[in-house]
């Protein structure tokens, strides 16, 4: 049996984020929606897990959001 990589995503990893996972809004203070940026690029700084897995974007402007997995797609 093979070993899960965790986090999925390293530190470092330039991703692209998609569109709001609407059914974790709840999980997210007004804050944090506010920095959050759509179909924009970005780099993968950390990873926070203590409440489920989630990402710290740094977005080429300079700004950080954080951003559940499935918002998120790892760019080439």
């Amino acid at each position: 049996m093979t070993k899960k990589k965790w986090p999925p995503i390293d530190p470092g990893t330039i991703v692209q984020t998609t569109r709001p996972n609407w059914e974790k809004r709840r999980e997210w203070t007004d804050k944090a929606w506010v920095e959050r940026k759509w179909g924009v690029r970005g780099k993968v700084l950390t990873h926070h897990d203590s409440h489920g897995l989630c990402y710290e974007v740094l977005h080429k402007d300079g700004t950080t959001g954080y951003y559940d997995p499935s918002e998120l797609k790892v760019s080439r």
